[in-house]
């Protein structure tokens, strides 16, 4: 067997410069490459430079981020869908999410003058695009209903859509909720799990089936949507109505281990509710009203920013279609590729003063012959 020789000093260069050449590449096109599920992401609203997640606007509702109401401090999100006989949603979309464990929290406020209906408005809802991409149910939905919170979850057996509903305590207008969901994705032959959180306290869960098993994982949006004022429902449900305004803030997502969160009483199979007391909580910020109604912008538009009061700074959520990992994807390959670049320039100019130096020495030998 061949012993390998030592390489020669005038090597090492032109060595040191190809391995650096080959982990550019390699560092290019891992960082390239579809990266896993961005599953820990964050969202105060308190930089107007922070990328935010995709807008999605049916009608003229907005997102504009402003200062908080209800003595809280800082920043946070207002979303509104005016009666208008057109639009129903206003919703930031987090994609990008697995079909494992998630723990999602964030905080809420209904002004003090939100009007209570007997129609569903879904302020959180997860939501499963399907292969044939017709519409469905979300998959767990988190409402408003007259005056109380309440949980929707859906599954499918046989092909038919099934629904469970968790009651999760009374709505208290003017008051910031903050509110954790530990989810558990259920697959065909295992269970998942639910467990939420208001304010601190256990005020609902539910152990059994709590998606559809198909199409993509489930994924995150949060805003405010009313589906009984989709312009096919007519417009019975929206007389006497007023727009719907909320707020929104500290948007969190993190990866967890299955059962890592609050534990979750086993129900009965395909999946049940097992809600609890309503929590007992002390007093909260006085009312404030809701702020006054926005003008009509279609989606994808900036709003004009003379509708909002005077003296308040407000900046718009970016609604470009950039998911909130592609940032970070393309920070990750600019700095590997800039790393290994600069390595492959250290060497070739190692190279060349070697080079350079070795050419010296055989002119002067050249000379002295």
């Amino acid at each position: 067997m061949p012993l390998a020789r030592p390489l020669s000093p005038a090597g090492r260069p032109a060595r040191l410069f190809a391995a650096c050449t080959s982990a550019l590449l390699v560092a290019g096109l891992a960082a390239a490459s579809p990266a896993a599920a961005a599953d820990s992401v964050s969202y105060d609203f308190e930089s107007p430079s922070q990328k935010l997640p995709f807008m999605a606007i049916n009608g003229f509702g907005r997102v504009l981020v402003g200062p908080a109401p209800g003595g809280r401090s800082g920043q946070a999100a207002r979303v509104n869908i005016p009666n208008d006989g057109r639009s129903f949603k206003s919703e930031l979309v987090i994609k990008g999410l697995d079909a494992g464990s998630h723990r999602f929290g964030f905080s809420n406020y209904l002004p003090g003058d939100w009007q209570e209906r007997d129609l569903d408005t879904i302020v959180a809802q997860w939501f499963s695009t399907q292969d044939d991409g017709g519409g469905i149910k979300p998959v767990v939905a988190l409402s408003i209903h007259g005056a109380d919170w309440q949980l929707k979850v859906h599954w499918m057996t046989n092909g038919e859509i099934q629904e469970t509903v968790i009651p999760l305590g009374a709505a208290r207008p003017g008051h910031w909720n903050r509110w954790t969901f530990d989810i558990t994705w259920s697959s065909a032959g295992k269970p998942g799990s639910i467990a939420v959180t208001r304010d601190g306290i256990t005020v609902g869960s539910h152990r059994g089936a709590n998606n559809y098993h198909r199409g993509e994982p489930p994924h995150f949006r949060i805003g405010a949507y009313r589906p009984n004022w989709r312009p096919e429902k007519g417009p019975s449900k929206r007389v006497g109505a007023s727009e719907a305004v909320l707020f929104l803030d500290d948007i969190t997502i993190t990866s967890t281990t299955a059962g890592s969160g609050p534990d979750v009483r086993a129900t009965t199979p395909g999946g049940a509710a097992s809600p609890s007391a309503s929590p007992v909580l002390s007093t909260g910020p006085t009312p404030t009203g809701s702020p006054s109604t926005s003008s009509s912008v279609r989606a994808g538009e900036a709003p004009v920013s003379g509708d909002i009061a005077p003296g308040t700074s407000v900046h718009e959520v970016r609604t470009d279609a950039a998911a909130h990992g592609s940032a970070g994807r393309i920070g990750v390959v600019g700095s590997a590729v800039g790393g290994a670049a600069a390595l492959a320039g250290g060497a070739f100019l190692l190279l060349r003063r070697r080079n350079a130096k070795g050419s010296t020495r055989s002119a002067r030998r050249r000379g002295r012959t």
